[in-house]
């Protein structure tokens, strides 16, 4: 029970931060949010629950982080906000080999609308995010967080704001699946190996190409899942 109010929380909490944003303009576009201690006051929920809170924003688009820097708005925001308290007892409800299937349909058509459509900053910044999630594994840090953020870039990059809008929905379930998955180590290898291989075609701007690795990483993943 305790599990299930903290995670409301933190859905509230992004609610709250989400207003305070677009509707009370509180933090512009672009603007850094204060930091952890002084927002968590003002929100008066504690630091775990504000980084909850604010990595489902982050997954939304309408915050980013910046390494070194902190927390910002971004200076796209999305018109609307998913509404995320509808996320729990969505993805309970649904077997992990079935996200990946779902992802399987249209993750590979996205990275294939990525290579026709990302600026060359754009594919600058995956390339950076995948290393990121290299050097993440290498560490023993969170290689996974890394990789959602990979994934995301690739979302933003096909330039399709439904596509954006529905992958704090996945990535809100994909989370609950690595806390509980006994394929962590292996998953984390089949990201790493199959990421290298999604970057390669994308920096050549090879749909075809792109379009198969992601749905040879997706398929990899739901062998691992198993049934």
């Amino acid at each position: 029970m305790r599990e299930v109010k903290k995670v409301k929380l933190s859905e509230r909490t992004a609610d709250r931060l989400y207003e305070m944003i677009a509707e009370e303009r509180c933090y512009e576009p672009g603007s850094k949010l204060p930091n952890e201690n002084e927002l968590s006051a003002t929100l008066n929920v504690s630091r775990t629950t504000l980084r909850e809170a604010i990595s489902f924003l982050v997954a939304q688009g309408v915050l980013e982080i910046r390494r070194g820097k902190g927390t910002f708005v971004s200076p796209d925001l999305p018109e609307e906000a998913v509404d995320l308290s509808v996320l729990q007892n969505m993805h309970s409800r649904v077997r992990a080999k079935d996200l990946f299937e779902m992802r399987l349909i249209f993750e590979p058509e996205t990275v294939a609308l990525a290579c026709r459509r990302a600026s060359g900053e754009e594919l600058e910044q995956i390339r950076k995010k995948a290393l990121r999630v290299e050097a993440a594994a290498a560490e023993g840090g969170d290689w996974a967080a890394a990789d959602q953020e990979f994934h995301l870039a690739l979302i933003k990059a096909s330039h399709n704001e439904y596509m954006r809008r529905l992958y704090p929905i996945i990535n809100s379930a994909v989370n609950e699946i690595l806390q509980i998955s006994r394929s962590r180590q292996e998953m984390q290898d089949i990201a790493l190996g199959d990421n290298r291989l999604i970057l390669d075609f994308l920096m050549l701007r090879d749909e075809e190409g792109a379009r198969s690795a992601m749905a040879i990483h997706m398929k990899h993943l739901i062998q691992t899942l198993g049934d």
